[in-house]
C-alpha cells in the first residue's frame, strides 16, 4: 500500500487482504480459491471502482519453474 499515502494492508493465509485508509474505508478481499497471486490485480479492480487507482499491481506475472514468464493475471473488462 506505498502507493495510496495513508493507507495500510495486512495479507494473510489463502489470498485474504485487508486494507484501510485514513479517510475510515475499510476492505477485506477474499480469493476464493486461495491462490494469493490473485489478490494484487483484485485489490486493484476493487479499489479502482471506489476512486483509488493501483495500475502497478493490476497485472501479475507468471513464471514457469526457469523464471521465464508464461502469461499473467488480470482482472477480466
Amino acid at each position: 500500500m506505498q502507493s495510496l499515502p495513508g493507507w495500510i494492508a495486512k495479507g494473510g493465509a489463502d489470498g485474504l487482504m485487508c486494507a484501510a485508509g485514513s479517510d475510515g474505508l475499510g476492505v477485506a478481499l477474499k480469493v476464493e480459491d486461495g491462490a494469493g497471486r490473485a489478490v494484487r490485480p483484485a485489490l486493484a479492480g476493487f479499489l479502482s471502482r471506489l476512486g483509488y487507482g493501483l495500475p502497478q499491481v493490476e497485472v501479475v506475472s507468471v513464471e514457469n519453474s526457469r523464471g521465464e514468464r508464461v502469461g499473467e493475471i488480470r482482472l477480466a473488462p
